[in-house]
């Protein structure tokens, strides 16, 4: 849900940040890039009033065309654009329309996720589903701090690729979720 906001934050920011100075009402043009560190998957998400060709071209830090593509008659999109195979760097996103040209840079890093944690809130009052998910086994640790910074719950886990717990904290006003494995910090959570 946190992500889903950031995401749709990041494009109202865009669309405002495109958007020209005028005297009639704004309009809902805009693009945004979004990449989350790890991943191979960037994704460009576009709107337009109007609807005509967009030019998306995906530039190295050579200033090298590694893609480009043309997509016809359209007003608006979100396409995903895999990196897989690419060289870690820096990479301009190139997005050509009617109205101009846009452009966007990202970093992008070939390493792949070990690891993917999730915490979600639980319709039920106070209760949290933990799920790991690992290309590999480990021991992962989960600490439960409240508002003071004190340890209120802490265990250790042998987790073989696949993990999932309920955390209840129904009586916990306040409180930070900490998941460390062998390599450190993977995920906090504060309510």
């Amino acid at each position: 849900m946190k992500a889903l906001r950031l995401v749709l934050a990041g494009v109202l920011f865009s669309t405002c940040a495109f958007a020209g100075v005028v005297d009639e009402p704004a309009s809902a043009e805009g693009v945004a890039v979004t990449h989350v560190t790890g991943s191979s998957v960037l994704k460009v998400y576009y709107t337009s009033v109007q609807a005509g060709d967009v030019k998306v071209t995906i530039l190295n830090q050579k200033d090298q065309t590694v893609f480009s593509e043309t997509i016809k008659k359209i007003s608006g999109f979100v396409r995903p654009y895999n990196l897989t195979g690419l060289a870690a760097g820096k990479y301009t996103i190139v997005i050509q329309d009617k109205n101009g040209k846009r452009e966007e840079v990202v970093n992008y890093s070939a390493g792949k996720i070990e690891k993917l944690i999730n915490i979600v809130r639980l319709p039920e009052d106070g209760k949290y589903l933990l799920s790991v998910k690992s290309n590999a086994s480990d021991k992962i640790n989960v600490n439960v701090y409240d508002r003071d910074n004190r340890l209120i719950h802490s265990e250790a886990r042998d987790i073989k690729k696949d993990f999932a717990e309920v955390l209840n904290l129904k009586n916990i006003n306040e409180f930070t979720i900490e998941i460390t494995d062998s390599q450190g910090v993977l995920k906090t959570l504060k309510n």
